[in-house]
C-alpha cells in the first residue's frame, strides 16, 4: 500500500477562501481557551435547553387547547395591515443589523466596498436565526464576505467581537429600561416580587449606560488578543442600532398578536428576556423560547388559537422572509457570475464569496421544505379544495399524492445535509424532489403555497447549481448523531400536529388505516405519517448497518515519487497522469506497480491498466476489486486497452466499448502523398501568418511558465469552463514541470501549447494539455500537432497518442448490446451535447490508427453507473493533493 495522507484541499479560486471558518478556525489563536469556552457553551446550551423542556411539558397542556381549525381560520385572518406593519417593522430591524456592519467598519478602521456589510450583516443574520449557534453561523459568514474584500484576520476578528459585544450590553440596555419602565405589570405577569425585578433591570440598564458614558481604562484583552476600546460615538451608534434591531424585531409580532391588555412595553421586556435565553440557547431562532415566553405572557388574556398563528406569521416574516431572499440575493450573484466575461474587481470577488455561501443556504431552506411537506402531509386539506380534487382526479391519486409527498419530506430532511457539503448528488435529488413535490402538492390538495414555495425552491436551486461540484452521492457521507436527532425531532413533532389536527378522530376504530374516501383525511394524513416514520427509520438503520465506504486519500510526496520512477521505467506514457495528484494510488506487494484510482460514491475507478511490470498487475487488479467491495463499492477500469482485457475477464468483471484512442505510427509518417497535403498546407499558411514552434524540455518551462499561464486563463476564460480533471490532464504547475511543453508563438507572443507525457523508455509519448488564445491563427493548431509529430519522430519515439474519441467505433449490430446501440445513437445524434464526430475528423487529419478503449466493471447495470460516476470525476474541480513529485 502507499504512503498516503487524506487531505481536504478543495482547489478553489484562492486559498483564502477555500473554506467557511467556524468560530474556531477565524485565525485567532489569541482569543483563549477555544476548548474550555466550547465546554463552557455546551453545558450553557444543555442547561437552556433542559429548562425549555421543561416549558414544553409544563405548557402541555395549552397544546392540547389548541383547536386546528380555529388556529387555520386566525391564521388565514390576519389583516393585511398587521401583515404588513410587521413586514415593515422587520425591515427596520434588519436596517439595523446592516448598519451596525457598517458601524463595526468604521470602528476597524477598515474600508470595504459599500456592498460588503449589507452582504455580511443581512445573510449573515438570516443564516444564524435559521440555523441556530447565530455567533458563530453568523460570523463564518462575515469571515467570508470581509475576508474577500481584503480585511486582515485580526480586523475581521475585532469587528466580529465588536458586534457581539454591542449586541449583548445593547440587549442589557433595552431589556432593563423596557422592564424598569413597567416594573409593575411585568413582575405581575412573571409573578416575581416588583423589588427584585426592578433591581435587574436597573443594574443592566445602569450597567450598559456607565460603559458608554465612562468606557474602559484601557483595551480589552481576552486571552493574548486585544480590543480597542471604541470611541463613545460608535460606541453609542452601535447601543442605538441594537437597540432598533430589537425594537423592530419585537414590533414584528407585537402587530401580529390579537389585542390584549399587554402594553408594548411590557411586551418589549418580556421579548428581550426571550431572546437573551433563545441566543445563549443556540436553537435556531430561540425557537420554543419565544413560544413559551409569549403563551405564558398571554395566558387568560387571549385566545389560544390566536396567539399560535401569530407565532406563525412571526415565524414566517422574521425568520423565513430573510432566509429566502438572502439565498435569492446569493442567487443573483451566482447569476451574475455565471454571466461575466470581464476582468474580476474589488466587488465580483465579494461576489464570489457571497457567492460561495449559497449550498448553506439552500440546506437550510432544504431542511425547511422537508418540515413543511411533513406537516402538510399531517394536515387536513381544505375541504372545497377537496371537493374540487374528487370532481377531477381519481382516489388513487390523491392517496398516491399525499403519501409520497411526506416520503419526499423526509428526503429533503436527510438531503439537506448533502447541500450543506455541496454534493452534487444531493443537488440533483433535491432538484428532482422539489419537481416532484410541486406536482405531488396540487395532486394532494391544491396546497397552492406549497406548490409556489417549491417553485422558488427548484428556481434557487436552478441559479446555483454551479456550487454543488464535489463528485459524492447524496448519501455518501455518513449523518452525524444530531442530524439524525433533529430529523427524529422533526417526524416526532410532525406526530403531534396530526395528533392536534385529528383530535376528534377515532383511533380505536380497527378499519382506521383502511378507510380510503375523499373525506377519510385522518386516515390519510395517518397512513402517510407512518410512511416518513419508516422511512425516516429505514434511512437512519441503513446509515447504520451499511459497510464503511471508505477513503480514497490522495497521495503525499513520497507515494509521487515513488510512482514516477514506476512511471519512467515502464512505456506507457499516459501514466503521467498519476502525477497530476489528484488521483489516489494503491501499489502492489513488491511497491513496483500501481494503480491511479478516483472514487465517487459506491464507485472505485481506475484510470487506464496498472502501471508497472505485467507480472503485477492480476494480484493488483484482485486487490483493488476486493478493496471496492470490503466497503460496498464497486470496482471499474476506465479506459484499458484491448491486450489487457483477459486480466479483467478473469478478475470476473464485464467489458463494454467506450471510444478509440487515436495513435500516430511516428515511423511511418510522412508528408508525402494525398493524404498529407492538408497538413503541408497547413505548414505554409502557419509559417505565412507567423507562426514558430519550439519544443521545450522540462528543465526550461520555468522560463515560460507565465506565458502558459497567460495563454490557459484566456483559454478558460473564453470556454467559460474550469480545469478538469481524472482522465484529463489539467494546469497545475509542478505537474507542467515535469513534461515537455510544445509552444507555438504568433510574430513572437505564444499563442498555443500542448503537453507532452513521455517516459524514460522513450517509446511513446501523449498529448496531456492543450490550449490557445483566440486571437490565435485558425491553422495554429495544426501547425502545432504536425511540427510536434515531426520533431518527436526525428528524437526516435515509436507511437503518439492524440487521446481517446469518446463512443467512436461503438456500433450497432444484429447481437449487440443494449450500450453498443445507445452509444451509436448519442454519437450520430449527440452533437448539441458533446462534439463527438468533429472531435474524431480533428485527430483522423494526423493519419493516427485508432485502437479500441473499454470499460471493466462488476454487474450488469454497474456499467452505467460508472460512466456516469467517471463523467462527474472528469467534470469536477481538478484538485491536486497538493504534494509535490520527486521527479527523476
Amino acid at each position: 500500500m502507499s504512503l498516503t495522507a487524506q487531505t481536504d484541499g478543495e482547489g478553489a479560486r484562492s486559498a483564502e477562501s477555500n473554506s467557511t471558518p467556524s468560530a474556531a478556525q477565524l485565525d485567532l489563536p489569541h482569543l483563549g481557551d477555544q476548548s474550555g469556552a466550547k465546554a463552557r457553551r455546551l453545558g450553557l446550551s444543555a442547561t437552556i435547553f433542559a429548562a425549555l423542556t421543561l416549558l414544553v411539558l409544563a405548557f402541555g397542556s395549552t397544546i392540547q387547547s389548541i383547536d386546528y381549525h380555529a388556529l387555520v381560520h386566525a391564521l388565514s385572518h390576519l389583516p393585511a395591515a398587521s401583515i404588513g406593519w410587521s413586514v415593515f417593522a422587520t425591515a427596520v430591524s434588519l436596517a439595523a443589523v446592516v448598519g451596525r456592519d457598517v458601524c463595526a467598519v468604521y470602528y476597524v478602521g477598515a474600508r470595504t466596498p459599500r456592498l460588503a456589510p449589507i452582504v455580511a450583516g443581512f445573510c449573515g443574520t438570516a443564516l444564524g436565526n435559521a440555523v441556530g449557534f447565530g455567533t458563530l453561523t453568523g460570523a463564518a459568514v462575515r469571515y467570508r464576505i470581509y475576508r474577500a474584500v481584503g480585511l486582515r484576520s485580526e480586523d475581521i476578528a475585532r469587528l466580529l467581537l465588536f458586534v457581539a459585544g454591542g449586541f449583548g450590553l445593547g440587549l442589557a440596555g433595552f431589556g432593563g429600561m423596557t422592564t424598569l419602565i413597567e416594573a409593575e405589570p411585568v413582575s405581575h405577569l412573571l409573578g416575581w416580587p416588583t423589588g427584585v425585578l426592578q433591581v435587574a433591570a436597573g443594574s443592566a440598564l445602569a450597567g450598559s449606560i456607565i460603559l458608554l458614558l465612562f468606557g474602559l481604562r484601557g483595551p480589552v484583552r481576552v486571552g493574548n488578543f486585544s480590543l480597542a476600546v471604541p470611541s463613545k460615538a460608535i460606541a453609542g451608534m452601535q447601543l442605538g442600532l441594537t437597540g432598533i434591531r430589537l425594537f423592530g424585531a419585537a414590533t414584528a409580532l407585537w402587530m401580529l398578536l390579537p389585542g390584549a391588555s399587554i402594553n408594548f412595553l411590557s411586551f418589549a421586556a418580556i421579548f428581550s428576556a426571550a431572546t437573551a435565553l433563545g441566543a445563549v440557547s443556540n436553537l435556531p431562532g430561540g425557537i420554543g423560547i419565544f413560544e413559551a415566553a409569549v403563551f405564558w405572557v398571554y395566558a387568560g388574556h387571549a385566545p389560544v388559537d390566536q396567539i399560535a398563528a401569530a407565532l406563525l406569521a412571526y415565524r414566517g416574516i422574521y425568520f423565513g422572509m430573510p432566509l429566502v431572499l438572502s439565498a435569492a440575493l446569493l442567487a443573483i450573484f451566482e447569476t451574475r457570475l455565471a454571466l461575466g466575461t470581464r476582468m474580476p474587481t474589488a466587488n465580483d470577488r465579494l461576489v464570489e464569496a457571497a457567492a460561495q455561501l449559497s449550498p448553506r443556504f439552500m440546506g437550510v431552506i432544504a431542511f425547511a421544505t422537508g418540515v413543511m411537506l411533513l406537516t402538510s402531509g399531517a394536515t387536513p386539506t381544505f375541504g372545497h379544495r377537496l371537493a374540487v380534487l374528487s370532481m377531477r382526479l381519481p382516489l388513487w391519486a390523491v392517496e398516491t399524492s399525499h403519501f409520497l409527498g411526506s416520503l419526499a419530506g423526509v428526503v429533503f430532511l436527510f438531503v439537506a445535509r448533502g447541500l450543506f457539503e455541496r454534493r452534487d448528488g444531493a443537488w440533483w435529488l433535491a432538484f428532482l424532489m422539489a419537481t416532484a413535490s410541486l406536482g405531488l402538492s396540487l395532486a394532494k390538495g391544491l396546497a397552492y403555497g406549497e406548490a409556489g414555495f417549491l417553485a422558488i425552491v427548484i428556481s434557487l436551486l436552478i441559479a446555483t447549481k454551479r456550487r454543488f461540484d464535489r463528485p459524492a452521492s447524496m448519501l455518501g457521507q455518513p449523518f452525524t448523531q444530531g442530524w439524525a436527532v433533529a430529523v427524529g425531532v422533526i417526524v416526532l413533532a410532525a406526530a403531534v400536529i396530526f395528533l392536534v389536527a385529528f383530535r376528534n378522530a377515532d383511533y380505536t376504530a380497527r378499519d382506521l388505516w383502511w378507510q380510503f374516501e375523499f373525506d377519510a383525511q385522518a386516515p390519510r394524513a395517518l397512513r402517510a405519517l407512518l410512511g416518513a416514520a419508516i422511512l425516516a427509520v429505514v434511512i437512519g438503520l441503513w446509515q447504520l448497518l451499511r459497510p464503511p465506504k471508505g477513503l480514497a486519500p490522495h497521495p503525499d510526496i513520497l507515494a509521487l515519487g515513488q510512482a514516477s520512477r514506476i512511471i519512467r521505467a515502464q512505456a506507457r506514457s499516459q501514466a503521467m497522469l498519476a502525477l497530476m495528484g489528484d488521483k489516489s494510488l494503491l501499489f502492489s506487494q513488491t511497491g513496483d506497480a500501481f494503480i491511479m484510482y478516483g472514487k465517487r460514491g459506491r464507485s472505485w475507478i481506475a484510470l487506464f491498466d496498472p502501471v508497472g511490470p505485467i507480472e503485477e498487475w492480476p494480484e493488483l487488479i484482485k486487490r483493488f476489486v476486493a478493496l471496492a467491495a470490503s466497503h460496498g463499492g464497486r470496482a471499474a477500469f476506465y479506459e484499458i486497452r484491448p491486450e489487457s482485457l483477459p486480466f479483467y475477464l478473469d478478475a470476473g468483471l464485464s467489458v463494454m466499448k467506450l471510444g478509440e484512442e487515436a495513435c500516430v505510427a511516428l515511423a511511418g509518417f510522412d508528408m508525402k502523398g494525398k493524404t498529407s497535403a492538408h497538413l503541408r498546407y497547413s505548414l505554409k499558411r502557419g509559417e505565412r501568418d507567423g507562426l514558430t514552434f519550439e519544443l521545450v524540455p522540462p528543465r526550461q518551462i520555468a522560463e515560460i511558465m507565465d506565458a502558459l499561464i497567460e495563454i490557459s486563463a484566456a483559454w478558460l476564460r473564453s470556454r467559460r469552463t474550469r480545469e478538469k480533471g481524472f482522465s484529463i490532464a489539467a494546469f497545475e504547475p509542478s505537474y507542467l514541470g515535469s513534461q515537455w511543453v510544445a509552444l507555438v508563438r504568433q510574430n513572437g507572443l505564444a499563442v498555443a501549447f500542448v503537453t507532452v507525457m513521455t517516459t524514460g523508455a522513450q517509446k511513446e509519448a501523449s498529448i496531456g494539455l492543450m490550449r490557445l488564445t483566440s486571437t490565435a491563427s485558425p491553422y495554429a493548431m495544426e501547425f502545432l500537432f504536425t511540427k510536434l509529430i515531426l520533431e518527436l519522430k526525428d528524437m526516435g519515439y515509436g507511437s503518439l497518442s492524440l487521446g481517446i474519441a469518446p463512443l467512436s467505433g461503438v456500433s450497432a449490430a444484429p447481437l449487440s448490446s443494449r450500450w453498443h446501440r445507445l452509444g451509436e445513437m448519442i454519437w450520430r445524434y449527440g452533437t448539441r451535447l458533446y462534439n463527438f464526430q468533429g472531435l474524431r475528423a480533428f485527430k483522423s487529419k494526423f493519419n493516427p490508427v485508432w485502437e479500441p478503449r473499454y470499460l471493466a466493471a462488476s454487474g450488469t447495470l454497474s456499467p452505467f453507473v460508472v460512466l456516469a460516476d467517471a463523467t462527474a470525476l472528469i467534470g469536477a474541480r481538478f484538485k491536486s493533493s497538493g504534494a509535490r513529485s520527486q521527479n527523476e
